[in-house]
């Protein structure tokens, strides 16, 4: 049974109950709006078998045949995985599935010409990250990537070119000031 109000009182609480609701409403879409929720790369289930996959290859050079038809998404971040555990043929070979899927992704060719380098292929990671920055000549970070391993190749004018460049996009970032550090290490 509901309480005997006035309409008075009716018109208030309805009130409260319309401005509590937009209230709740605005809160919780402003916080989404400044922490997105980040897209599921695979379900968890998948990752945790590709990564127990992973882990049994980890003796030997071969990688599971499933994890070369994963996502791009999934690939990257597999290959991630590896960089970090220093097993740079492996990741490089994730990177280059990852780029054949997705060949426009600038990302993936900054991360395949530097898992390449590390791994002992320089003259094929320089090609590579050459091809992303003619590809994404606004992407600073592989303008970085491309003058690192141009500096450790010994190639002078390609790192004072491509540190230049990515210097120059923004000398406000954390990239653009390490552009500057590693200009200053090349010889005048």
């Amino acid at each position: 049974m509901l309480p005997r109000l006035t309409p008075l009182q009716w018109l208030i609480a309805a009130a409260f109950l319309a401005f509590y609701g937009f209230a709740v409403f605005a809160l919780t879409r402003d916080y989404y709006l400044r922490h997105p929720p980040s897209a599921p790369v695979a379900s968890a289930a998948t990752s945790a078998a590709l990564g127990q996959s992973l882990r049994a290859a980890a003796g030997s050079s071969a990688l599971p045949p499933e994890l070369m038809d994963a996502s791009p998404a999934l690939l990257s971040q597999e290959a991630d995985r590896l960089f970090a555990a220093q097993r740079f043929a492996e990741a490089a070979t994730l990177y280059r599935r990852a780029l054949e899927q997705n060949p426009a992704d600038a990302g993936i060719s900054n991360d395949l010409g530097l898992a390449l380098h590390y791994a002992g292929n320089t003259g094929a990671g320089l090609a590579v990250l050459r091809d992303g920055a003619d590809a994404a000549p606004e992407f600073q970070r592989i303008w970085l990537s491309l003058g690192f391993v141009a500096l450790q190749a010994g190639d002078q004018t390609l790192a004072r070119r491509a540190l230049t460049r990515a210097e120059t996009l923004d000398p406000e970032t954390d990239i653009g000031a390490e552009a500057t550090r590693l200009l200053g290490e090349l010889q005048p």
